[in-house]
């Protein structure tokens, strides 16, 4: 069985950086303020400052704009890309190089973490270690916000740029809502086209933006 983590690890991750990074900043702006506009009114529930993290960070062009726009957020980053990693540390932010299922940072650290369209490349033998993971990681009462492809039957993709490797379309929140330790408090879905420019009409894809939130017990 072909272990998608460890050839992301391996130079994937590396290979859709250096395809991606003259794009990163412009073509996720619809995204980028829709996340913001949720996480702000996740914010009205308590004024203290927040630690933030978001996996599937690239470069960090997103942490640097949530840092613009709420500036008491203490912000991390987590990418499998090395190059990534390298490039955001140079803008003096905490962040290192890892994957979903294994988030290497404190235990209850963070108010909210951030799964920033990555989860769809992820080993479906790594759920549970992703949950448990993000689970360790947050804190009681933190939130989990998810932004990724949605399809309510699961579709399997051969993943177009390296034909080990296969694109997961799903509810993702399932991930975190067969424990009972989380609910959804917000879901939208849109078409992919909302946020990514698609050749032609026929792509269908759905996306969707969720919050689940860790119940206090």
């Amino acid at each position: 069985m072909v272990n998608q983590k460890q050839i992301f690890l391996d130079g994937e991750a590396d290979n859709w950086f250096t395809r991606n990074k003259k794009n990163i900043k412009k073509i996720s702006v619809t995204k980028n303020r829709m996340v913001i506009n949720v996480i702000k009114q996740l914010l009205n529930r308590q004024n203290s400052p927040k630690q933030f993290l978001e996996v599937g960070c690239a470069n960090g062009e997103f942490l640097l704009i949530l840092k613009k726009n709420i500036k008491d957020y203490k912000i991390f980053g987590l990418d499998p890309s090395q190059k990534a990693i390298k490039e955001l540390k140079k803008k003096k932010v905490n962040c290192q190089v890892g994957t979903a299922d294994n988030i290497p940072f404190k235990r209850n650290m963070f108010d909210i973490i951030f799964f920033n369209f990555c989860l769809y490349l992820c080993d479906q033998t790594d759920y549970d270690k992703i949950y448990r993971s993000a689970d360790k990681a947050l804190k009681k009462n933190g939130f989990i916000i998810i932004f990724d492809f949605f399809s309510k039957k699961i579709k399997k993709i051969i993943y177009k740029h390296d034909e080990r490797l296969f694109s997961t379309k799903r509810d993702f929140r399932k991930i975190f809502l067969k424990h009972k330790r989380y609910e959804c408090i917000h879901h939208d879905t849109f078409k992919y086209s909302k946020f990514y420019k698609v050749k032609g009409s026929k792509n269908k894809d759905l996306v969707s933006i969720s919050v689940m939130k860790n119940k206090d017990f």
